[in-house]
């Protein structure tokens, strides 16, 4: 629901020869140091910062029944270390089809005053100005989502220079407005 995930665009399971380094979640997190909370989903800092505060998503953010029964299984996923550089990336053991719904991001959703006092950005989600007209008029006010310490395998979705994934916000957008096709991911 009302986070942003990842869309498939075609049928491949990731780069060829990489099984061998290949990381499941509960690997992934273990080697690199964050917390996987996929299955608690994301949240917020109460105001003293202490206590964490699930988000709620509203049955309009729900997943439509169709796209619900494409949402690849997250055991399944799986990070892997680039040969040319730029980190980590994601793939899938299993193969994709195109509208596959790949990953949910998660982890602490911020304000924009966290966010500008952040230190690194890495790992943190943010939204083009139109996704974000999207989500303030659907009383979404998670502007960021901060995956550096606590998150999930989203944070392995990196840019392309020719993406295979793109990221979507659900809700969809209201009749008469086309989601764009295409993107970064």
């Amino acid at each position: 629901g009302g986070g942003g995930g990842g869309e498939g665009g075609g049928a491949s399971s990731g780069p060829a020869g990489i099984e061998a380094r290949c990381l499941p979640p509960p690997a992934a997190s273990a080697r690199l140091g964050y917390e996987d909370c996929n299955a608690v989903g994301s949240f917020a800092l109460s105001p003293c910062g202490t206590r964490r505060v699930a988000v709620k998503y509203s049955q309009r953010e729900a997943l439509s029944a169709e796209l619900a029964e494409k949402v690849v299984e997250y055991d399944s996923l799986r990070a892997f270390e680039t040969e040319d550089g730029r980190g980590w990336g994601l793939c899938c053991a299993k193969g994709l089809a195109r509208g596959d719904v790949v990953v949910e991001a998660v982890g602490r959703c911020l304000s924009e005053g966290e966010y500008e006092a952040l230190e690194g950005k890495e790992y943190v989600v943010s939204f083009d100005d139109e996704t974000l007209a999207r989500k303030r008029a659907a009383g979404d006010d998670v502007l960021y989502i901060d995956a550096r310490q606590q998150g999930n395998m989203m944070r392995f979705a990196n840019d392309s220079d020719s993406p295979n994934l793109r990221l979507m916000y659900w809700p969809p957008p209201p009749e008469g407005e086309g989601e764009e096709e295409g993107g970064g991911g």
